[in-house]
């Protein structure tokens, strides 16, 4: 009788924790599911701010608005090197 009392109580704390683990599991994956949405939401907000900005910098660059670096220049060096 002992025993039985013994694995019965086991038992019962093995689903207690099995169950509870389980549930923890489907809780957190619940919460980072909506984080992820959140910052999905975020991102397509960010890429619909920037999507202009960029586009307006690229037309700019082709538009000769950044100033070449290969460029030749009047500018003479005054020294020479060794």
């Amino acid at each position: 009788m002992e025993v039985l009392k013994i694995r019965q109580l086991v038992n019962g704390v093995s689903v207690v924790l099995v169950a509870g683990s389980i549930v923890w599991i489907v809780t957190t994956l619940i919460e980072v599911d909506k984080r992820t949405a959140i910052t999905e939401m975020k991102v397509s907000e960010n890429h619909k701010m920037l999507k202009p900005l960029w586009e307006d910098f690229i037309r700019r660059k082709t538009d000769d608005y950044v100033e070449k670096l290969d460029e030749q220049t009047d500018f003479k060096v005054r020294f020479k090197w060794k």
